[in-house]
Protein backbone atom coordinates (compact mmCIF):
# COMPACT_ATOMS: atom_id res chain seq x y z
CA UNK A 1 0.00 0.00 0.00
CA UNK A 2 2.99 2.77 1.04
CA UNK A 3 4.39 2.18 -2.61
CA UNK A 4 0.96 3.13 -4.38
CA UNK A 5 1.05 6.28 -2.59
CA UNK A 6 3.71 8.04 -4.20
CA UNK A 7 2.42 7.10 -7.18
CA UNK A 8 -0.88 8.69 -7.36
CA UNK A 9 0.63 11.74 -6.09
CA UNK A 10 3.14 11.44 -8.91
CA UNK A 11 0.55 10.61 -11.34
CA UNK A 12 -1.81 13.77 -10.17
CA UNK A 13 1.40 15.72 -10.84
CA UNK A 14 1.91 14.84 -13.78
CA UNK A 15 -1.48 15.08 -15.28
CA UNK A 16 -1.76 18.17 -13.87
CA UNK A 17 1.48 19.35 -16.10
CA UNK A 18 0.40 17.53 -18.82
CA UNK A 19 -2.94 19.66 -18.72
CA UNK A 20 -1.21 22.54 -17.44
CA UNK A 21 0.98 22.31 -20.69
CA UNK A 22 -1.94 22.28 -23.32
CA UNK A 23 -3.87 24.81 -21.53
CA UNK A 24 -0.48 26.88 -21.61
CA UNK A 25 -1.16 27.01 -25.45
CA UNK A 26 -4.35 27.78 -25.44
CA UNK A 27 -4.41 30.47 -22.47
CA UNK A 28 -1.63 32.26 -24.64
CA UNK A 29 -4.10 32.25 -27.89
CA UNK A 30 -6.58 33.54 -26.05
CA UNK A 31 -4.67 36.55 -24.76
CA UNK A 32 -3.85 36.90 -28.42
CA UNK A 33 -7.73 36.58 -28.92
CA UNK A 34 -8.86 39.08 -26.90
CA UNK A 35 -6.14 41.88 -27.79
CA UNK A 36 -7.83 41.29 -30.79
CA UNK A 37 -11.11 42.22 -30.09
CA UNK A 38 -9.94 45.37 -27.74
CA UNK A 39 -7.77 46.70 -30.22
CA UNK A 40 -10.09 46.29 -33.26
CA UNK A 41 -13.97 46.69 -31.92
CA UNK A 42 -15.22 49.69 -30.51
CA UNK A 43 -16.83 48.80 -27.00
CA UNK A 44 -20.45 48.74 -27.79
CA UNK A 45 -19.33 45.48 -30.38
CA UNK A 46 -17.31 43.90 -27.27
CA UNK A 47 -19.99 44.65 -24.61
CA UNK A 48 -22.27 42.88 -27.14
CA UNK A 49 -20.27 40.04 -27.90
CA UNK A 50 -19.32 39.62 -24.86
CA UNK A 51 -22.94 39.26 -23.66
CA UNK A 52 -23.85 37.29 -26.41
CA UNK A 53 -21.49 34.81 -25.68
CA UNK A 54 -22.07 34.91 -22.31
CA UNK A 55 -25.39 32.88 -22.78
CA UNK A 56 -23.75 29.40 -24.38
CA UNK A 57 -21.16 29.23 -22.40
CA UNK A 58 -23.32 29.45 -19.33
CA UNK A 59 -25.14 26.21 -20.83
CA UNK A 60 -22.13 24.67 -21.67
CA UNK A 61 -20.76 24.78 -18.04
CA UNK A 62 -23.73 22.92 -16.80
CA UNK A 63 -23.88 20.48 -19.60
CA UNK A 64 -20.28 19.53 -20.51
CA UNK A 65 -17.95 20.41 -18.14
CA UNK A 66 -19.89 21.04 -15.26
CA UNK A 67 -22.51 18.46 -13.96
CA UNK A 68 -22.06 15.67 -16.57
CA UNK A 69 -18.31 15.36 -16.44
CA UNK A 70 -18.36 15.15 -12.73
CA UNK A 71 -21.43 12.97 -11.83
CA UNK A 72 -20.10 10.65 -15.07
CA UNK A 73 -16.18 10.24 -14.78
CA UNK A 74 -16.74 8.52 -10.98
CA UNK A 75 -19.52 6.30 -12.64
CA UNK A 76 -17.41 5.38 -15.61
CA UNK A 77 -14.53 4.74 -13.77
CA UNK A 78 -16.27 1.91 -11.89
CA UNK A 79 -18.24 0.67 -14.92
CA UNK A 80 -14.83 -0.35 -16.42
CA UNK A 81 -13.15 -1.44 -13.37
CA UNK A 82 -12.96 -5.17 -13.08
CA UNK A 83 -15.20 -6.57 -10.43
CA UNK A 84 -14.26 -10.12 -8.65
CA UNK A 85 -15.06 -12.99 -11.05
CA UNK A 86 -15.46 -10.79 -13.90
CA UNK A 87 -13.84 -10.63 -17.57
CA UNK A 88 -12.22 -7.53 -18.96
CA UNK A 89 -13.91 -7.49 -21.72
CA UNK A 90 -17.49 -7.48 -19.67
CA UNK A 91 -15.86 -4.61 -17.69
CA UNK A 92 -15.11 -2.56 -21.32
CA UNK A 93 -18.27 -3.35 -22.61
CA UNK A 94 -20.54 -2.18 -19.53
CA UNK A 95 -17.97 1.50 -19.95
CA UNK A 96 -18.75 1.78 -23.52
CA UNK A 97 -22.80 1.50 -23.34
CA UNK A 98 -22.53 4.35 -20.67
CA UNK A 99 -20.51 6.31 -22.67
CA UNK A 100 -23.00 5.73 -26.02
CA UNK A 101 -26.02 6.48 -23.69
CA UNK A 102 -24.60 9.91 -22.01
CA UNK A 103 -23.80 10.94 -25.44
CA UNK A 104 -27.05 10.01 -27.25
CA UNK A 105 -29.11 11.84 -23.76
CA UNK A 106 -26.26 14.95 -24.31
CA UNK A 107 -27.03 15.29 -28.11
CA UNK A 108 -31.07 15.36 -27.71
CA UNK A 109 -31.16 17.95 -24.41
CA UNK A 110 -28.47 20.50 -25.72
CA UNK A 111 -30.17 20.04 -29.64
CA UNK A 112 -32.90 20.74 -28.08
CA UNK A 113 -31.56 23.88 -25.82
CA UNK A 114 -30.30 25.27 -29.09
CA UNK A 115 -33.32 25.38 -30.79
CA UNK A 116 -35.36 26.86 -28.28
CA UNK A 117 -32.62 29.31 -27.40
CA UNK A 118 -32.77 30.36 -31.22
CA UNK A 119 -35.93 31.12 -31.01
CA UNK A 120 -36.68 32.69 -27.66
CA UNK A 121 -33.36 35.12 -27.67
CA UNK A 122 -35.21 38.30 -28.61
CA UNK A 123 -37.23 38.10 -25.22
CA UNK A 124 -34.11 36.66 -23.39
CA UNK A 125 -32.43 39.12 -24.17
CA UNK A 126 -34.37 41.92 -23.68
CA UNK A 127 -34.92 41.01 -19.76
CA UNK A 128 -31.24 40.43 -19.56
CA UNK A 129 -29.34 43.59 -20.45
CA UNK A 130 -32.29 45.66 -20.52
CA UNK A 131 -30.96 48.32 -18.19
CA UNK A 132 -30.60 52.05 -19.13
CA UNK A 133 -26.19 51.89 -19.43
CA UNK A 134 -27.17 49.16 -22.18
CA UNK A 135 -30.20 50.37 -23.75
CA UNK A 136 -28.93 54.11 -24.20
CA UNK A 137 -26.90 53.15 -26.89
CA UNK A 138 -28.81 52.80 -30.01
CA UNK A 139 -28.81 49.23 -32.04
CA UNK A 140 -26.60 48.12 -28.88
CA UNK A 141 -29.10 45.67 -27.88
CA UNK A 142 -30.53 44.39 -31.61
CA UNK A 143 -26.40 43.74 -32.53
CA UNK A 144 -26.50 41.59 -29.12
CA UNK A 145 -29.35 39.46 -30.13
CA UNK A 146 -28.20 39.09 -33.50
CA UNK A 147 -24.91 37.86 -32.43
CA UNK A 148 -26.52 35.70 -29.74
CA UNK A 149 -29.08 33.88 -32.54
CA UNK A 150 -25.42 32.83 -34.63
CA UNK A 151 -23.36 32.05 -31.50
CA UNK A 152 -25.68 30.02 -29.82
CA UNK A 153 -25.29 26.70 -31.49
CA UNK A 154 -22.01 26.50 -30.05
CA UNK A 155 -23.28 25.23 -27.48
CA UNK A 156 -24.12 22.44 -28.96
CA UNK A 157 -20.61 21.95 -30.44
CA UNK A 158 -18.33 22.74 -27.16
CA UNK A 159 -21.06 20.28 -25.01
CA UNK A 160 -19.60 17.39 -27.45
CA UNK A 161 -15.89 18.53 -27.13
CA UNK A 162 -16.41 18.71 -23.19
CA UNK A 163 -17.89 15.26 -23.30
CA UNK A 164 -15.52 13.86 -24.94
CA UNK A 165 -12.93 15.71 -22.71
CA UNK A 166 -14.50 14.07 -19.29
CA UNK A 167 -14.41 10.54 -21.20
CA UNK A 168 -10.57 11.42 -22.40
CA UNK A 169 -9.57 12.34 -18.81
CA UNK A 170 -11.15 9.45 -16.81
CA UNK A 171 -8.50 7.74 -19.06
CA UNK A 172 -5.57 10.31 -17.72
CA UNK A 173 -5.41 11.54 -21.21
CA UNK A 174 -5.03 15.72 -20.47
CA UNK A 175 -2.87 16.88 -22.72
CA UNK A 176 -4.54 16.82 -26.04
CA UNK A 177 -7.73 17.71 -24.97
CA UNK A 178 -6.41 20.54 -23.08
CA UNK A 179 -5.00 21.80 -26.58
CA UNK A 180 -7.95 21.75 -28.61
CA UNK A 181 -9.32 25.18 -27.05
CA UNK A 182 -6.00 26.69 -28.77
CA UNK A 183 -7.36 25.38 -32.02
CA UNK A 184 -10.48 27.51 -31.41
CA UNK A 185 -8.96 30.28 -30.52
CA UNK A 186 -6.58 30.61 -33.92
CA UNK A 187 -9.51 30.02 -35.77
CA UNK A 188 -11.26 32.61 -33.90
CA UNK A 189 -8.64 35.29 -34.31
CA UNK A 190 -8.18 34.90 -37.94
CA UNK A 191 -11.92 35.61 -38.56
CA UNK A 192 -11.91 38.51 -36.19
CA UNK A 193 -9.11 39.94 -38.76
CA UNK A 194 -11.94 39.41 -41.27
CA UNK A 195 -12.67 43.29 -42.13
CA UNK A 196 -16.38 43.76 -41.75
CA UNK A 197 -16.95 45.51 -45.08
CA UNK A 198 -15.10 42.46 -46.64
CA UNK A 199 -18.92 40.98 -47.63
CA UNK A 200 -21.12 43.60 -46.21
CA UNK A 201 -21.34 42.27 -42.88
CA UNK A 202 -22.55 43.70 -39.72
CA UNK A 203 -19.44 45.01 -36.89
CA UNK A 204 -18.56 41.86 -35.27
CA UNK A 205 -20.81 39.57 -37.43
CA UNK A 206 -17.49 37.74 -38.13
CA UNK A 207 -16.67 37.10 -34.31
CA UNK A 208 -19.54 35.11 -34.07
CA UNK A 209 -19.21 32.90 -36.72
CA UNK A 210 -15.41 32.34 -36.02
CA UNK A 211 -16.93 30.75 -32.43
CA UNK A 212 -18.85 28.34 -34.44
CA UNK A 213 -16.09 27.39 -37.17
CA UNK A 214 -13.41 27.14 -34.18
CA UNK A 215 -16.29 25.13 -32.04
CA UNK A 216 -15.84 22.40 -34.92
CA UNK A 217 -12.30 22.23 -34.98
CA UNK A 218 -12.15 21.98 -31.45
CA UNK A 219 -14.52 19.03 -30.86
CA UNK A 220 -13.01 17.88 -33.98
CA UNK A 221 -9.70 17.36 -32.33
CA UNK A 222 -10.71 15.57 -28.86
CA UNK A 223 -13.19 13.10 -31.25
CA UNK A 224 -10.14 12.52 -33.38
CA UNK A 225 -8.10 11.23 -30.42
CA UNK A 226 -10.88 9.08 -28.73
CA UNK A 227 -11.35 7.63 -32.29
CA UNK A 228 -7.73 6.35 -32.54
CA UNK A 229 -8.17 4.87 -29.29
CA UNK A 230 -11.49 2.94 -30.00
CA UNK A 231 -12.89 5.18 -27.29
CA UNK A 232 -15.29 7.68 -29.76
CA UNK A 233 -19.17 7.08 -28.08
CA UNK A 234 -21.80 6.48 -30.58
CA UNK A 235 -25.58 7.14 -30.91
CA UNK A 236 -27.93 3.74 -29.24
CA UNK A 237 -31.35 3.77 -28.86
CA UNK A 238 -33.00 3.90 -25.44
CA UNK A 239 -30.27 5.31 -24.06
CA UNK A 240 -31.78 5.81 -20.19
CA UNK A 241 -32.14 2.46 -19.80
CA UNK A 242 -28.40 1.78 -20.19
CA UNK A 243 -26.69 0.44 -16.92
CA UNK A 244 -25.03 3.60 -14.83
CA UNK A 245 -26.95 5.71 -17.20
CA UNK A 246 -29.94 6.66 -14.12
CA UNK A 247 -27.47 6.78 -11.53
CA UNK A 248 -25.50 9.88 -13.87
CA UNK A 249 -28.61 11.58 -14.65
CA UNK A 250 -29.56 11.43 -10.84
CA UNK A 251 -26.19 12.52 -9.50
CA UNK A 252 -26.20 15.40 -12.58
CA UNK A 253 -29.49 16.63 -10.88
CA UNK A 254 -27.66 18.31 -7.91
CA UNK A 255 -24.48 18.98 -10.38
CA UNK A 256 -26.73 20.81 -12.41
CA UNK A 257 -28.62 22.83 -9.85
CA UNK A 258 -24.97 24.15 -7.86
CA UNK A 259 -23.54 24.67 -11.02
CA UNK A 260 -26.53 26.61 -12.40
CA UNK A 261 -26.56 28.55 -9.42
CA UNK A 262 -23.14 29.71 -9.90
CA UNK A 263 -24.36 30.58 -13.63
CA UNK A 264 -27.30 32.28 -12.17
CA UNK A 265 -25.10 34.35 -10.48
CA UNK A 266 -22.82 35.14 -13.57
CA UNK A 267 -25.95 36.17 -15.59
CA UNK A 268 -26.96 38.13 -12.62
CA UNK A 269 -23.83 40.04 -12.87
CA UNK A 270 -24.23 40.89 -16.71
CA UNK A 271 -27.63 42.10 -15.47
CA UNK A 272 -26.60 43.91 -13.14
CA UNK A 273 -23.67 45.56 -15.17
CA UNK A 274 -26.25 46.25 -18.09
CA UNK A 275 -26.88 49.60 -16.01
CA UNK A 276 -23.83 50.74 -15.76
CA UNK A 277 -21.71 52.89 -18.64
CA UNK A 278 -20.69 51.66 -21.45
CA UNK A 279 -17.54 48.81 -21.72
CA UNK A 280 -18.80 47.45 -18.13
CA UNK A 281 -19.55 44.17 -19.62
CA UNK A 282 -16.22 44.27 -21.19
CA UNK A 283 -14.03 45.24 -18.25
CA UNK A 284 -15.59 42.04 -16.60
CA UNK A 285 -15.11 39.77 -19.61
CA UNK A 286 -11.41 40.87 -19.82
CA UNK A 287 -10.78 40.49 -16.00
CA UNK A 288 -12.03 37.65 -15.85
CA UNK A 289 -10.33 35.89 -18.81
CA UNK A 290 -6.86 37.41 -17.13
CA UNK A 291 -8.03 35.80 -13.72
CA UNK A 292 -8.30 32.80 -16.08
CA UNK A 293 -5.36 32.24 -17.22
CA UNK A 294 -3.56 31.33 -13.60
CA UNK A 295 -6.53 29.73 -12.48
CA UNK A 296 -6.98 27.51 -15.57
CA UNK A 297 -3.07 27.20 -15.25
CA UNK A 298 -3.26 25.51 -11.88
CA UNK A 299 -6.55 25.55 -10.02
CA UNK A 300 -8.67 23.90 -12.49
CA UNK A 301 -5.41 21.68 -14.02
CA UNK A 302 -4.99 19.94 -10.44
CA UNK A 303 -8.94 20.56 -9.87
CA UNK A 304 -9.76 18.45 -13.21
CA UNK A 305 -6.28 15.80 -12.93
CA UNK A 306 -7.63 15.47 -9.31
CA UNK A 307 -11.21 14.14 -9.70
CA UNK A 308 -10.52 10.70 -11.67
CA UNK A 309 -7.80 10.02 -8.89
CA UNK A 310 -10.28 10.54 -5.79
CA UNK A 311 -12.78 8.69 -8.01
CA UNK A 312 -10.73 5.72 -8.24
CA UNK A 313 -9.49 5.66 -4.40
CA UNK A 314 -12.69 6.25 -3.67
CA UNK A 315 -13.94 3.25 -5.35
CA UNK A 316 -11.06 0.85 -4.37
CA UNK A 317 -12.47 2.29 -0.69
CA UNK A 318 -8.57 3.86 0.60
CA UNK A 319 -10.35 7.04 2.43
CA UNK A 320 -7.63 7.50 4.04
CA UNK A 321 -5.53 7.61 1.01
CA UNK A 322 -8.26 9.79 -0.57
CA UNK A 323 -8.32 12.50 2.33
CA UNK A 324 -4.28 12.59 2.29
CA UNK A 325 -3.93 13.42 -1.11
CA UNK A 326 -6.89 15.90 -1.28
CA UNK A 327 -4.62 17.55 1.67
CA UNK A 328 -1.50 17.39 0.06
CA UNK A 329 -2.79 18.98 -3.20
CA UNK A 330 -4.55 21.77 -1.97
CA UNK A 331 -1.45 22.64 -0.25
CA UNK A 332 0.11 22.44 -3.73
CA UNK A 333 -2.78 24.64 -5.14
CA UNK A 334 -2.49 27.18 -2.36
CA UNK A 335 1.68 27.32 -2.78
CA UNK A 336 1.22 28.27 -6.41
CA UNK A 337 -2.51 30.38 -5.90
CA UNK A 338 -0.88 32.78 -2.99
CA UNK A 339 2.12 34.01 -5.45
CA UNK A 340 0.01 34.13 -8.63
CA UNK A 341 -2.91 36.11 -6.79
CA UNK A 342 0.08 38.55 -5.41
CA UNK A 343 1.88 39.15 -9.00
CA UNK A 344 -1.80 39.60 -10.48
CA UNK A 345 -2.63 42.40 -8.00
CA UNK A 346 0.87 44.08 -8.27
CA UNK A 347 1.16 44.16 -12.25
CA UNK A 348 -2.71 44.37 -13.04
CA UNK A 349 -2.16 48.19 -14.63
CA UNK A 350 0.93 47.56 -16.49
CA UNK A 351 -0.65 43.84 -17.73
CA UNK A 352 -3.48 45.83 -18.57
CA UNK A 353 -2.03 48.45 -21.10
CA UNK A 354 1.06 45.54 -22.55
CA UNK A 355 -1.51 43.46 -23.92
CA UNK A 356 -4.60 45.65 -24.86
CA UNK A 357 -3.83 49.33 -24.74
CA UNK A 358 -3.88 49.48 -28.99
CA UNK A 359 -6.56 50.38 -31.50
CA UNK A 360 -9.66 51.57 -29.66
CA UNK A 361 -8.40 50.42 -26.41
CA UNK A 362 -7.64 53.57 -25.12
CA UNK A 363 -6.41 54.61 -20.85
CA UNK A 364 -9.10 54.78 -19.23
CA UNK A 365 -10.27 51.30 -20.63
CA UNK A 366 -6.24 49.67 -19.41
CA UNK A 367 -7.38 51.86 -15.70
CA UNK A 368 -10.87 50.12 -15.43
CA UNK A 369 -9.55 46.79 -16.12
CA UNK A 370 -6.39 47.17 -13.68
CA UNK A 371 -8.80 48.00 -10.92
CA UNK A 372 -11.40 45.00 -11.87
CA UNK A 373 -8.27 42.71 -11.85
CA UNK A 374 -6.84 43.61 -8.97
CA UNK A 375 -10.29 42.64 -7.15
CA UNK A 376 -10.34 39.53 -8.90
CA UNK A 377 -7.07 38.58 -8.06
CA UNK A 378 -8.21 37.65 -4.53
CA UNK A 379 -10.37 34.73 -6.12
CA UNK A 380 -7.64 32.92 -7.33
CA UNK A 381 -7.34 31.70 -3.52
CA UNK A 382 -10.96 31.09 -3.33
CA UNK A 383 -11.28 29.45 -6.87
CA UNK A 384 -8.45 27.00 -5.37
CA UNK A 385 -9.68 25.65 -2.21
CA UNK A 386 -12.82 25.14 -4.36
CA UNK A 387 -11.08 22.63 -6.78
CA UNK A 388 -10.20 20.31 -4.33
CA UNK A 389 -12.57 20.42 -2.27
CA UNK A 390 -15.86 20.08 -4.68
CA UNK A 391 -14.06 17.20 -6.65
CA UNK A 392 -13.54 15.50 -3.19
CA UNK A 393 -17.51 15.59 -2.76
CA UNK A 394 -18.25 14.24 -6.13
CA UNK A 395 -15.87 11.53 -5.78
CA UNK A 396 -17.58 10.28 -2.97
CA UNK A 397 -20.58 10.39 -5.24
CA UNK A 398 -22.20 13.25 -2.87
CA UNK A 399 -23.69 15.93 -5.09
CA UNK A 400 -26.03 17.68 -3.46
CA UNK A 401 -23.69 19.19 -0.56
CA UNK A 402 -22.13 21.53 -2.84
CA UNK A 403 -25.26 22.32 -4.90
CA UNK A 404 -27.10 23.81 -0.90
CA UNK A 405 -23.99 25.54 -0.17
CA UNK A 406 -24.18 27.39 -3.90
CA UNK A 407 -27.83 27.89 -3.61
CA UNK A 408 -26.93 29.60 -0.07
CA UNK A 409 -23.97 31.31 -1.53
CA UNK A 410 -26.18 32.67 -4.63
CA UNK A 411 -28.58 34.48 -1.99
CA UNK A 412 -26.19 35.81 -0.37
CA UNK A 413 -24.44 37.21 -3.86
CA UNK A 414 -27.43 38.63 -5.07
CA UNK A 415 -28.27 40.94 -1.44
CA UNK A 416 -24.57 41.80 -1.00
CA UNK A 417 -24.35 42.93 -5.06
CA UNK A 418 -27.02 44.76 -5.91
CA UNK A 419 -26.07 47.30 -2.24
CA UNK A 420 -22.41 47.39 -3.80
CA UNK A 421 -23.37 48.19 -7.17
CA UNK A 422 -25.84 50.87 -6.08
CA UNK A 423 -22.82 52.09 -4.25
CA UNK A 424 -19.74 51.71 -5.65
CA UNK A 425 -20.45 50.84 -9.59
CA UNK A 426 -18.85 48.21 -11.74
CA UNK A 427 -15.85 47.92 -8.66
CA UNK A 428 -18.93 47.14 -6.16
CA UNK A 429 -19.94 44.29 -8.31
CA UNK A 430 -16.43 43.13 -9.08
CA UNK A 431 -16.02 43.16 -4.73
CA UNK A 432 -19.54 41.15 -4.53
CA UNK A 433 -18.08 38.63 -6.85
CA UNK A 434 -14.73 38.29 -4.51
CA UNK A 435 -16.98 38.09 -1.70
CA UNK A 436 -19.07 35.36 -2.49
CA UNK A 437 -16.16 33.04 -3.74
CA UNK A 438 -14.89 33.81 -0.39
CA UNK A 439 -18.02 32.74 1.33
CA UNK A 440 -18.15 29.83 -0.64
CA UNK A 441 -15.77 28.39 -0.04
CA UNK A 442 -16.07 29.15 4.33
CA UNK A 443 -19.18 26.93 4.00
CA UNK A 444 -18.07 24.12 1.73
CA UNK A 445 -15.02 24.14 3.82
CA UNK A 446 -17.14 23.92 7.38
CA UNK A 447 -19.50 20.81 5.25
CA UNK A 448 -15.88 19.12 4.06
CA UNK A 449 -14.74 18.71 7.51
CA UNK A 450 -18.24 17.82 8.86
CA UNK A 451 -18.68 14.80 5.98
CA UNK A 452 -15.13 13.99 4.80
CA UNK A 453 -12.77 15.04 7.32
CA UNK A 454 -9.89 17.81 8.52
CA UNK A 455 -8.24 18.43 5.79
CA UNK A 456 -5.75 20.20 7.90
CA UNK A 457 -6.28 24.20 8.46
CA UNK A 458 -3.30 24.33 11.47
CA UNK A 459 -0.97 22.48 9.56
CA UNK A 460 -2.09 24.78 6.33
CA UNK A 461 -1.18 27.74 8.26
CA UNK A 462 1.94 26.15 9.56
CA UNK A 463 3.51 25.43 5.85
CA UNK A 464 1.54 28.27 4.76
CA UNK A 465 3.80 30.23 6.76
CA UNK A 466 6.79 28.70 5.35
CA UNK A 467 6.09 30.38 2.45
CA UNK A 468 6.27 33.97 3.55
CA UNK A 469 9.67 34.72 2.58
CA UNK A 470 9.53 33.65 -0.75
CA UNK A 471 6.62 35.62 -1.44
CA UNK A 472 7.73 38.76 0.39
CA UNK A 473 10.90 38.19 -1.98
CA UNK A 474 9.20 37.85 -5.02
CA UNK A 475 6.84 40.80 -4.28
CA UNK A 476 9.64 43.49 -3.37
CA UNK A 477 11.57 42.89 -7.04
CA UNK A 478 7.87 43.10 -8.82
CA UNK A 479 7.26 46.61 -7.12
CA UNK A 480 10.76 47.50 -7.07
CA UNK A 481 10.83 46.95 -10.84
CA UNK A 482 7.95 48.19 -12.19
CA UNK A 483 8.60 51.32 -9.92
CA UNK A 484 12.11 52.16 -11.70
CA UNK A 485 11.31 51.10 -14.88
CA UNK A 486 7.73 53.12 -14.97
CA UNK A 487 10.01 56.09 -14.35
CA UNK A 488 12.40 55.06 -17.20
CA UNK A 489 8.79 54.78 -19.63
CA UNK A 490 6.10 56.11 -18.82
CA UNK A 491 4.52 57.14 -21.79
CA UNK A 492 2.42 53.96 -21.50
CA UNK A 493 3.62 52.43 -24.69
CA UNK A 494 2.78 48.58 -25.31
CA UNK A 495 6.27 47.42 -26.05
CA UNK A 496 7.80 49.15 -23.14
CA UNK A 497 5.54 47.60 -21.02
CA UNK A 498 5.78 43.94 -22.30
CA UNK A 499 9.48 44.89 -21.73
CA UNK A 500 8.97 45.87 -17.35
CA UNK A 501 6.17 42.36 -17.66
CA UNK A 502 9.02 40.20 -18.58
CA UNK A 503 12.26 42.27 -16.32
CA UNK A 504 9.68 41.60 -13.25
CA UNK A 505 7.51 38.64 -13.17
CA UNK A 506 10.09 36.18 -15.03
CA UNK A 507 12.65 36.47 -11.93
CA UNK A 508 10.32 36.68 -9.37
CA UNK A 509 9.01 33.22 -10.40
CA UNK A 510 12.53 31.55 -10.08
CA UNK A 511 13.13 34.00 -6.95
CA UNK A 512 10.01 32.83 -4.91
CA UNK A 513 10.78 29.21 -5.84
CA UNK A 514 14.57 29.30 -5.20
CA UNK A 515 14.27 30.71 -1.51
CA UNK A 516 11.33 28.43 -1.18
CA UNK A 517 13.48 25.13 -2.36
CA UNK A 518 16.23 26.92 -0.13
CA UNK A 519 14.14 26.49 2.76
CA UNK A 520 12.85 22.94 2.15
CA UNK A 521 9.71 23.64 1.10
CA UNK A 522 8.42 20.44 -0.05
CA UNK A 523 5.52 22.20 -2.67
CA UNK A 524 8.81 23.80 -4.03
CA UNK A 525 10.46 20.78 -4.16
CA UNK A 526 7.61 19.04 -5.93
CA UNK A 527 7.22 21.43 -8.48
CA UNK A 528 11.25 22.01 -9.23
CA UNK A 529 11.18 17.47 -9.57
CA UNK A 530 8.29 18.20 -11.78
CA UNK A 531 9.87 20.81 -14.42
CA UNK A 532 13.14 18.64 -14.35
CA UNK A 533 11.31 15.63 -15.48
CA UNK A 534 9.79 17.30 -17.58
CA UNK A 535 12.78 18.96 -19.29
CA UNK A 536 14.69 15.38 -19.30
CA UNK A 537 11.49 13.94 -21.09
CA UNK A 538 11.87 16.65 -23.74
CA UNK A 539 15.67 16.23 -24.03
CA UNK A 540 15.35 12.63 -24.13
CA UNK A 541 12.38 12.90 -27.22
CA UNK A 542 14.81 15.38 -28.68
Amino acid sequence: MQTGKPEQKQSVAMSAMAMSAGTLASRILGVVRDMVLAAYFSRTVTDAFVVAFRLPNTFRRLLGEGSLSVSFIPIYIENRTVQAGESPEIADQRARALADGMLTLLVIVSGLICAMGVIFMRPLMAFLVGGEGFLAVEGKLELTIYLSQIMFSYLFLVTLYAYYMAIANAWKKFLIPAMAPACFNLVFVLFALIPDEALGFRPGEYLAWGVLVGGVAQMYIIAHQLKGMKLLPRLRWRPWAVPGAKRVLINMLPGIAGLGVLQIMSLVNVSLASDLPEGSHSYIYWGDRLLEFPQALIAVSIGAALLPSLSQLNAENKLDEMLKLAREHLQLLMFLSLPSALGLFLIAQTLAEALFMRGQFVRADAEMTAHVIQIYSLLLLASGFSRVLVPSFYARKNTWLPATVSGVTLVFHVVVAMGLTRQFGLLGLISATTLSGFFNVILLSACYRWIIGSFGVGEMIRVGLKWLPGLIVMAVWVWVTQFFLLQLWPEGRALTRVVILVVAVGPAIVLYLAVCAAMKVKQAEQVVRTLRRKLQRKKASS
